[in-house]
This record gives structure tokens, sequence and C-alpha cells, in this order.
């Protein structure tokens, strides 16, 4: 080859003497074809005399002295290699170089040379010992094919203006087959280079060595690169292999084909994190396949030497099968479980989470049973074993478990095995793995739920739980479901402050003022002032009254909101309008009256600023109580009087109010004074700090030692802030009510929460445990009691039945709330700007709690749609979406629980949300709301609809329904009749408002279909009177609470008579109400509130008979026209009633004075009634104190105004004059 390397550079020297000539046009094209011409011949002489190299590998390793850098090399050369034959195919059309014919040949050899390399990438990042004797074979061999193909890519592949020769010789010679006889293991020589590398390369992975890869995510495209290499192989076997396969081993090859893609995609597409751990298995894998896709190829020259198909067992092909499918599993499995890990997953809980996946799973096998019968039976298993955990669920939930952290761990555990249950469930309904896939993640769960099982037992076995409960200051004395609920807004102490700003309140300057009281967190400052707000002297002096808490986050709308709803009344219209507005109706609502507007927990000056304007000042002695940290504020907003610094606590008060909160009505043993005045004193003279500490106190016995205990632990920490005083109340905690308490984080700081609202988040949540003989509700009522009986929470507001309305929290309880929750991962409170950046507020998965409470412009939902799709709740607090942004949620958060889009308007309904529970929003237009009833979880419904809304027949299909509430809804009962009396009945339906109904027999229908309601408001619109005056409806035997009214004042009288044995509260509004209507309700046996506001009575008297009304505790008319003598001559009716409250009763002469002689009665209220009525009501006051010595009696009398008195007159004149 000398003489012909001499020719080459001699070629070289003449073409750049011809080259230099050729800006002479003339001789351009001569000079082009002069060279063309020397090429060519040069060419054909290398062909001639050109064979494939045999390269010994000895020089390559002694030239590379540093075997490290032997990959390198070999791979660079690939490289310039693969370049220089890129150039070519990439050359345009235009290009003198461009021959069609040959660019196809060309990416052919492309193709197996970037094939090849990948062999070499994953083998030269595996291999410590780059010297080995088999990797130095493997790369020669490398080097001697790619610089052959590039060598045969010159030698033969057509040249411009030569194709007519090339063709020629090249149809003497087969180099296609040639160079793939040197790219695949089809010659065994190649084949056993392969294949020994291989095979020590695995006995090295099980020898237990492990290579040492530092970039795991080069390492992951390596292996999807050669596993593509192994593919393309293995897809070429049928045509290069000699030998006839087998029926069972060719099916045994198609399905390892399909099982390499989907390796091959999950290792592109998982993140590289995700499959560090299994690397080294895929890696074990890939080789394996390797030496069988290589094994499986051979020459014709072992034609006689090997027989077909026992050569290849197919018992190695099956466990190829089975080892991918394993690490598909576990591919495809580990973003998910990983997901579930307790670090991602809350970790508190409640204990009804594990009820609702139960329920789920039965439910989903009824559904699915036939779909997936492969499933069905590990189905059946983890429902048993989660059954099985039942009792021990409970046990954690009863008793007192805090200081074993092993017995909270495995709570939590099993709860997180829920969580996975519910995904596995959603999986096989929407088919989201291969059946194999999920069951192997079934068999993992049940395996994962006996260890747990195992080391409870061990624990037990210990006596670890015996011996913890052995520590005093958490002996329980009272149920963890059952406890007496108190109001927390009654305050001890602070005498002489509420006498102060009470004479300030309605005495002082006749000019508009401001009462601002200043104090640190925890001071009661929001206490004192709804001390004086509700001070009977202060509420007689005030014509109007209004109260808003501002907190940290408001919005102006919302505070102007909650002032009208109490100046005003509560009006939907009201939303629609925009803040200027409201302001201006609250101003002209405000003018010339003597208010009082509380304004509770002022952060910034800016709130004054927005609400000021709306307070004028008409020189009647209005007023506006500010509470707020900052004394610059208080200053800021000053008026008249000077801001009102709260002082702390004397010992005295401490003492005071720890002894009435934790015994109440009851006195303190003798050895516990001086224990408990320690304590007092230990709290710092912080009322929150001491309240706090007496639920601690309420819940250990009352035992010197072990107030001793309590005591000895405040040491510490009492002077340095609340938070560790919260602590050890929340330490003591059950397990149970702990989620309950953390949830008051999800809500907007001082914020009053309706307490059926509460409740019913708390069910949907899962955090209610079942139990035998309760309702869900009357468990969770319980919790709340519990929390308010340890003064975690404040009662607000109470029915006159004694229930708890409202709510609210202490500030900085609610920090605790907001903070913990977020590191339980229990919920995640984010206020969000329009402006915010993802990044600055949550970036990634491990980030996230499974429950988020949103404030805010919440424009970028699209950037979470895929981090957020397993959370479980989104309340937002204000309304903050659009319409295309709740789609969004629709359609991104299957897994929902709880949605509440309470401020939020809608313009349609969610579908897919199979696992929705809770879900309340505002619509604005008639919207069909059958494609809700998908949703068959749901148990709470709540519609703020504005327009009147149909409810579909398939309604009836929503068997868990619990809490249907939907305003303005009717039945299209007239031409479905037939299909809704076969329909299913809703059973569990408890609450139901507020129903339309046009005539009685619809009414009855409905009832029928809901025959355990406990609360219902509904209205009557059946003007034919006549026809069921006297009929007597029978409303289900569960009814408790019935609210009927009616859009139009006064013009309906209600249809029928009242019959519900269990019957407690009914409100009756803008009806009109025969004395055979009054008689029925008189004698409902149960009935302890009767409220009636806006009624008409068709006869001006009325009667009421011996023992009418023999329950009722609460009597509270308001607006009843016609209704002129009121006759109860009888001493045995109304026994029990405790309050009565007479508003806006003009036509009304006395009360009768039997009610004098009601030894229950404690209070009367009279409001804008004839003085007369005044009078009565005086002197029904001194029988009760007087003559009964009754002196718990109250009165509350609100004179008309002078100008009411006026203006009466003046109607009354003109009406008779009209008349006349």
């Amino acid at each position: 080859m000398l003489d012909i390397s001499q020719k080459v550079q001699a070629l070289f020297q003449d073409a750049l003497v011809d080259f230099s000539e050729l800006h002479l046009a003339e001789y351009f094209n001569f000079c082009i074809f002069k060279v063309q011409n020397k090429i060519w011949l040069i060419k054909m002489e290398i062909r001639a005399k050109y064979s494939f190299p045999k390269i010994s590998s000895l020089p390559l390793i002694s030239a590379k002295k540093n075997g490290s850098d032997i990959p390198k090399f070999v791979m660079d050369f690939m490289d310039t290699v693969v370049e220089i034959l890129r150039d070519l195919v990439d050359d345009p059309c235009s290009s003198l170089l461009y021959v069609p014919e040959t660019n196809e040949h060309v990416e052919d050899v492309l193709k197996e040379l970037k094939l090849l390399r990948t062999f070499v990438c994953f083998v030269s990042e595996r291999f410590i010992e780059p010297q080995s004797q088999h990797l130095a074979n493997f790369f020669t061999h490398v080097l001697a094919v790619a610089g052959h193909a590039s060598m045969l890519v010159w030698l033969y592949f057509s040249s411009y203006g030569y194709e007519d020769r090339d063709v020629a010789v090249l149809g003497e010679i087969n180099v296609f087959l040639f160079l793939q006889m040197k790219f695949k293991p089809i010659q065994p020589s190649i084949r056993k280079i392969y294949i020994a590398l291989l095979e020590v390369l695995k006995s090295r992975i099980q020898s237990g060595w492990c290579p040492n890869i530092q970039n795991h995510e080069h390492a992951a495209d390596s292996e999807a690169n050669f596993l593509e290499t192994i593919q393309q192989d293995l897809a070429e076997l049928p045509t290069n292999s000699n030998f006839s396969q087998s029926d069972a081993l060719k099916d045994q090859l198609v399905i390892l084909k399909e099982m390499l893609d989907i390796l091959r995609a999950d290792i592109i597409h998982v993140p590289i994190r995700d499959l560090e751990v299994l690397l080294r298995d895929i890696d074990t894998f890939i080789i394996d396949v390797g030496l069988v896709v290589y094994s499986l190829y051979k020459g014709e020259e072992e034609e006689k030497e090997v027989v077909a198909v026992g050569e290849v067992n197919p018992a190695l092909v099956l466990d190829l099968l089975g080892n991918i499918q394993k690490i598909i599993i576990t591919e495809k499995l580990m973003p998910i479980r990983k997901a579930f890990h307790s670090n991602y997953l809350p970790r508190i809980h409640g204990l009804g989470y594990v009820d609702f996946i139960l329920k789920n799973l039965k439910e989903f096998q009824s559904r699915h049973l036939d779909s997936l019968a492969s499933t069905t039976k590990l189905l059946q298993r983890i429902q048993k074993e989660l059954e099985s955990w039942q009792p021990f669920l409970e046990s954690v939930a009863e008793e007192q478990h805090n200081d074993i952290d092993k017995i909270q761990r495995c709570a939590t555990q099993l709860i997180g095995k829920a969580y996975e249950i519910e995904y596995l469930i959603d999986a096989c309904i929407c088919e989201k793995a291969p059946v194999w896939c999920l069951e192997h993640w079934f068999l993992d769960i049940v395996e994962d739920t006996i260890l747990v099982k195992d080391e409870v037992t061990e624990i037990h076995e210990k006596k670890m739980v015996e011996d913890a409960l052995i520590n005093t200051v958490t002996t329980r004395t009272t149920s963890n479901l059952e406890r007496s609920p108190r109001m927390n807004e009654e305050i001890v102490g602070f005498d002489d402050v509420v006498e102060n700003l009470r004479e300030q309140l309605v005495k002082g300057t006749k000019g508009r003022d401001v009462i601002s009281i200043v104090g640190m967190p925890g001071l009661g400052k929001t206490t004192l002032a709804y001390r004086l707000y509700s001070d009977r002297l202060v509420v007689s002096h005030f014509d109007i009254r209004a109260d808003c808490c501002v907190s940290q986050v408001y919005s102006r709308k919302n505070l102007l909101l909650a002032i009208l709803r109490d100046v005003i009344s509560e009006n939907s219209e009201f939303r629609e309008k925009k803040a200027d507005e409201l302001a201006d109706l609250l101003r002209k609502a405000l003018f010339s009256k003597r208010y009082l507007i509380l304004v509770d927990d002022v952060w910034e000056a800016s709130v004054w600023d927005d609400l000021i304007c709306c307070f004028q000042d008409a020189n009647n002695g209005s007023r506006i109580i500010l509470t707020t940290r900052n004394h610059e504020i208080a200053e800021y907003a000053k008026f008249q009087s000077n801001p009102f610094s709260l002082r702390m606590f004397n010992n005295e008060e401490s003492w005071k109010l720890l002894r009435k909160k934790v015994f109440g009505e009851e006195s303190c043993p003798s050895l516990l004074m001086n224990i408990g005045r320690q304590i007092a004193e230990k709290c710092g003279q912080l009322p929150l700090s001491i309240a706090l500490v007496a639920g601690v106190l309420a819940e250990v016995e009352k035992k010197e030692e072990c107030w001793e205990q309590v005591a000895n632990n405040l040491v510490p920490h009492i002077h340095n802030d609340s938070r560790a005083i919260i602590e050890n109340s929340y330490q003591i905690l059950p397990y149970h009510l702990r989620s309950c308490f953390l949830y008051f984080g999800a809500f907007l700081e001082d914020n009053v929460i309706n307490v059926s609202k509460l409740i019913r988040l708390w069910i949907s949540e899962g955090f209610v445990k079942g139990c035998e003989g309760k309702s869900l509700e009357d468990i969770a009522e319980g919790y709340l009691g519990n929390l308010i009986g340890r003064n975690l929470v404040m009662g607000t507001k109470r029915s006159f039945r004694g229930k708890i309305k409202a709510c609210r929290i202490h500030d900085l309880l609610h920090d605790f709330c907001k903070v913990r929750a977020k590191e339980e991962n229990l919920v995640q409170w984010m206020k969000w700007e329009q402006t915010a950046n993802p990044s600055s507020n949550i970036s990634c998965l491990e980030q996230l709690a499974h429950r988020m409470s949103i404030y805010g412009k919440w424009y970028r939902i699209g950037e979470w749609s895929t981090c957020w799709s397993r959370v479980g709740s989104i309340i937002l607090l204000n309304d903050c979406l659009a319409f295309d942004i709740v789609s969004q949620i629709f359609y991104s958060f299957k897994f929902l629980k709880v949605l509440d889009l309470q401020f939020t308007t809608i313009d349609s309904f969610p579908t897919d949300l199979v696992y929705l529970r809770y879900f309340a929003a505002q619509t604005h237009k008639s919207l069909d709301i059958s494609i809700i009833t998908n949703c068959w979880n749901l148990e709470t419904l709540i519609l703020h609809n504005y327009g009147a809304m149909s409810l579909p027949l398939t309604l009836w299909n929503m068997v868990n329904l619990r809490n249907l509430h939907i305003f303005r809804c009717s039945f299209n009962i007239k031409y479905a009749k037939y299909s809704l009396e076969n329909s299913k009945s809703l059973y569990g339906l408890r609450t139901f408002s507020a129903p339309y109904f046009s005539c009685v027999e619809d009414a009855e229908l409905i009832l029928r279909k809901t025959p355990n309601l406990r609360e219902l408001k509904c209205t009557f619109l059946d003007e034919d009177v006549d026809k069921f005056r006297y009929y007597v409806l029978n409303f289900p035997t569960e009814i408790e609470t019935l609210k009927i009214y009616c859009p139009y004042f006064c013009k309906l009288t209600i249809p029928f008579c009242i019959s519900a044995p269990n019957l407690k509260n009914l409100t009756l509004e803008r009806y009109c109400l025969h004395p055979q209507h009054l008689s029925t309700i008189a004698l409902l046996q149960n009935l302890q509130v009767l409220k009636m506001k806006s009624i008409k009575f068709e006869k001006k008297v009325w009667e009421v008979s011996n023992g009418d009304f023999p329950e009722l505790k609460v009597l509270k008319l308001q607006e009843i026209f016609c209704f002129e003598e009121w006759d109860v001559t009888d001493d045995e009716a109304f026994p029990k009633l405790e309050r009565l409250v007479l508003r806006e009763c003009e036509y009304l002469k006395e009360i009768p004075s039997a009610f004098g002689e009601i030894s229950s009665l404690k209070y009367i209220e009279v409001r804008k009634c004839p003085e007369s009525v005044d009078k009565s009501a005086r002197d029904i006051r001194e029988i009760q104190v007087e003559d009964y010595q009754n002196t718990g009696f109250e009165i509350f009398i609100r004179e008309r105004r002078k100008y009411q008195l006026l203006l009466r007159k003046i109607c009354e004149t003109i009406k008779k004059q009209q008349s006349n």
C-alpha cells in the first residue's frame, strides 16, 4: 500500500496546482474534470488491493499508556467518522457531491455506527479495568469496523459523474452484506467478542461489584441507547438467523420486544432521581437480553454444528420476561409510590379516612366486578386487611398513645396505605398501568401491612403501651368524645376596665368617637370588646350595631359586606356590587342613626382609611370600637378619646380565671389552692396562656402531684412566649382531635366559622371516625365541644336550643395551626398574588400538602396542575377565580375530596371528580346540574344560585348525599312522577334546602324519598289552600329542624298542618296562618324552639290551651300582623318556656300575665312594640322577681324612637283618610 500512499500525496500536490488556475473561467471545467479523473483512478487502484484490516489490540494498548483514555479515544474516533459521513449525507441537492443513490446507503452505515457506539458507551462506563483483554478486543474490533466503514463508503459509493462505472463494480461485490457482517454479531469471531465482554461484565455485577457512575442521568441515557441497539438487533434477527424458531419461542420474543419498548420509554421519561436505585438491576437485565439476542445469531458455517432450537432455551427467555416485568413495574410505580412516602403524606390524619377508603373499595368492587375480575381477589384481601386494622385505629383514637412514637408511626403508615389503595383504585378504573403492575403493588401493600401488624404486636408484647400510660399527666378524666362545650366569650377580671369603657360608650361626647383597645396578643382585647359590644346597657343605647374582623389578610369589600349584614340584613345582590357602591350604601344606612361598630384586629392604617367614609358624624353619640396590637394605628384612628392600653392580669385575676376555667361553678379543692395559684402566676398574667393551661389541667386528675407536674413543665418556657403553652396543649390532644384542631389553619385569621360548615368539612376530610349508634354529625359536635372545653376554640354564637352555631380561634392559635399544619403536611395555607412567581410559592411535589387553602388572585393554576394532581382538598377563601381557571381545577385535580368555591362563580360543574365529597360554589345562571351526578361519592353539595334550578332525576342516584343545599331549586315532578317514585331513596340525606314545592303531593313524594332527614328548609307555593287547609303533612320521623318560608310577603297560606313527632326547631316566615295551624303546632310534643317572622294571623286572637307547647323553651315572634290579643289563661301552657322574644309586633296589646306564673322563664325581650307590651313585660318581671324570687330573670326592652311613633301615627292618619 506504500506506493498507493505516495500516489495519494502526489495527487494532493497536483490538485493544488490545478486549483490555482480556477480563477480563469476558460479553464474551470477542465480543471475540475482533471482532478476528478485522477481521484477516480487512484480509488480504483486502492479498491483492487484493499482488504479488511486485522489489527492486534497490543499496539493500541501500548500506544495508550493511560488505560482510562482508551474508551475516550475509541468514541472520539467514531465521532469523527460519523461527523465526516454526516457531512456527506447533509450536503444539499445542489452540491456537486450529492448523488441520490449513494446518500441512502451512507445513512445506513451511519445508523449502524451510531448503534455500535452505544455499545461502546455502555461498557466503557461500567468497566473499572479499561485494560481488560476482553475490553481491548472489543475496542480493537470497533476501531477496525469504524475505519473499514469509512474506507468502504469512499471506495464503493458512487462519485459525481462516474455513476455508471461505479454501478458496474457494485454489482460484482455485495458491500452492504459485508459491512453488516462486520457490524452485527453474525460472524462467530465477532459474536464471541460481544458475548465474552457481556459475560465478564455480568459476572462482576453478580459478585456484588457496582459501577461507580458519577452522572446517573448519563448512565440512564447509555442504558436507553444500548437498549435501542439490542432492540434493533432483535428486530433483524429473523432475517439474519438461519434456523427456524419454535412457535413458543416466537411468541416469547414478540412479548419481549413489546416489553423492551416499554422499558426504554420508561428509562427516557421517568425522572432520573426515581431510577437511581434501579440502575444496577436495569444494567443486569440489559446484559442478559444482549446475551440472549447475540446467542440467537449464527452464520451459515455453523449450520452443521448447531441444532437450531436446541441452542436456545425458551426458559431463558421466560426468565427475561419475568425480570423485565419486575423492572417495569418498579419503574412505573416508583414515582407514584415515592409520592406516597410518609414524608409527603400528612403525618397526622383523621381515622375516618380509612373508613372512607373501605367504603370506596366496596363501591368499586360492586361497580366494576366484571371489568377487572383478575384483581377482585386482591381487592378483597386488602379490604380484609384494612378491616382487621380498624380495632387498632379505634384504640389509637380512644386512648392516649402520644408517648409511643412507634404506635403513632404504625397508625400513620396504615393510613398511608389507604392513600395508596385510593390511587390504585383509580388506576384500575382509568387503566393507567397494566393490571400485572397493579397486582404487584397490591401484594406489596399486603406485605407492608403485615409488617406493621407484626410491629404493633411486638410493641404490645413488650408492654410498652401499658408502661407509657402510667404517666399521670395524661390520665383521662373525661371521654374523648363527650365534653360539654363552654362558651368562651365570658371573661373574668377587667371589671374596672369594663366600667370605664362602658361609660365612654353610652355617655361621653355627643360627637362620633372611636374607643380603641390596644394590647399584646393573648391579652383579651377581642373578648373585652365583644363583652362591651354585647352589654345590655350598651345594646339598648344604640339603634344599630354591627361588627367585623379584619386580621392581616382582608378585603375591603368583605368588610363592608360583613357590616351591612348586621345593618340591613343579608342580601345576595350586595355581593354583585363594587366596594365603593357598598360603602355608599352603608353610609346611607347609618346616616342619622346612633350606631355602634366593632372593628376587630386592625393591622394596618389603610383599613381605617377604607371604612371611615362610611361612619358619618350625626352628633348623636355614635361609637366605633377598634382593637389593635399597634398603638400607632389607634392614634391614627383617634377622634376624641385616647387609645386605651389594656393591662396584664394581676395575680388575683389570673387565679380567678384559672379556677373558673377548670372548675366552672364548682369550688376548688383546698389541696389544690396553693399549687393552683402558683400555676396561675407562672402563666405570665396573660389570659390566653391561663386559658390554655386550664385546658391542660382539665385533662389530668384533680390531684396535687398531677398539678405539680404541670407546674414543673411550665417553668422552662413560660416566660418566653405562648407557643410553648400551645404546643403543650396540642401534645395532650387525642390523636383524632389533632387534625380537627390544625384544620382551623385553613381558614382566615379572625374568621367566624359556621359550625355546620366546619363539621361537614371535617366529615368530608375523613377526620370523623364512625361510631355505632351515633351519626357522624353528632360525633363531630362532640369533637368540637372537646376542643372548646380545652379552650383551644371559642364558641361565638349559640342557637336558642343551646347548640354552638359559630366559633373562632384566637390569632395566636391560628398562627400555630397554620405553621404546624404545614409541618405535618396537613394543610398548606397560601396567599396568592397575581404577580407571584410560582417558584416563590411552591416548587415541587415535596413541598405540597394534601390540602391547599388559598387566598388571592390565582391565575397560574396551569403551572401547578401536574404537581397538584394528588391534592385532596382546595379551599378558596375569596372570589379569586375566573371561569376558565375553575374548569382547570375540575380537569387537573381528580383526587379532590373537598372543593370549596363558596365565593367563586362557576359556569360548569365537575364531571369526573369521582372522589369528591364536598362541593360548594356560586352560579350566575341556571346550569345543567345532571352532569355532577357522576360524582357518586358526593356527600355535601352547596350551590348559591341566582336563578331557579331544576333538579334532575339522576340526583336520586347520588345515594351518598348527606347535605343538599341548592337555593331556589325545584323538582319537575309533573312529567316524571312515575320515574321518581321508582327511583332510589336518599337514606343518608340529613339536611336539605331550599326546594320549592308546587303542591303538597310533590312534597309528600320527596319526603318519602328522604326518610332520614334531620333538617329541611323549603317553600310551598300551592295556592289551592282550601283543598289542603286541614291536611296533615307527615314529615320524616327524624326531622328536628324545619324552616318554611315564602318568597311573597304574606300572600299565601301554608297548605297543610305539620306532623313531625321529633321536631325540635320550627321557623315559619311570610305566610298566613289559620288557628288550626297554630293548634297543630302547639301539640308537637318535642318542639323546643318556635320562630314566626312576618306572619299574618287570620284571626286577631291567638288562643293557647291547656298543655300546649309542652317542651317549648324559646318563642320568638317578629312582625306578626293582625295579632292583637294573646289568650293564655291556663298556667299549664308553655310549662318549660325559658325565653320570649317579641319584635315589631305593633298590633299586640300586651303579654298575657300567665307568663308571670311560668317558673322556667328566664328572659323576655321586647323590641319596637307598643308601650303597653313594654309595660306588661315589666309587670311580669315584678311577678317573677318579687313573688317567685326568680332573681335571675331578665328583660330587655328597646322602646320605639319618637320618630318611629310619629311615622306610625302619620301612616294611620293617612289610612283613615283613604278609607273615608
